[in-house]
């Protein structure tokens, strides 16, 4: 996935994404990095449920990703 940007009501977020693997699993997750610098500088990583045994695929499923899924991602961890 190509890095985007998202804007919400608040902020306007940065998004990129990185593959992240858990000790003891042989699936890749998908976490997207958002960063907002305005008004208030921030940075969340949030896991995606997109997972695959080959990175590069997941990394190709992320093209696939909307910005209204995203936004639901970013707005269910602000909400936290």
């Amino acid at each position: 996935m190509a890095w985007r940007i998202l804007l919400t009501e608040e902020s306007t977020w940065s998004v990129s994404v990185a593959a992240e693997r858990c000790a003891g699993s042989h699936d890749w997750t998908l976490v997207a990095g958002f960063r907002a610098a305005v008004p208030e500088p921030r940075r969340l990583w949030v896991p995606l449920p997109v997972r695959s045994p080959s990175k590069a695929q997941l990394f190709a499923d992320a093209d696939s990703i909307s910005n209204e899924t995203l936004l639901v991602a970013l707005e269910a961890c602000l909400a936290q």
